[in-house]
């Protein structure tokens, strides 16, 4: 994968991610039913998913990860 598409990878799974923490936050927060509970656990283990894809990302283009820090550092966020 070339450097610009992994990029977008990135940038795409961190958006993702914390789209469903967001949510899995939501619902832990204000449905404490069991399946309140199931939905809060699948969302980390989605978010743990996610994290696969970005790892093999940083395996490939290792100088990615501290791009990624960097914005994080100076934005907030990656995008």
């Amino acid at each position: 994968m070339d450097r610009e598409l992994a990029i977008l990878v990135v940038n795409a799974c961190y958006r993702a991610s914390r789209e469903i923490g967001e949510m899995g936050t939501m619902v832990g927060q204000l449905e404490p039913s069991e399946e309140g509970r199931q939905i809060k656990m699948q969302s980390g283990a989605a978010i743990g998913e996610i994290g696969k894809i970005t790892e093999a990302i940083y395996r490939s283009h290792p100088d990615l990860e501290a791009y990624v820090e960097g914005r994080i550092d100076k934005f907030g966020r990656v995008s």
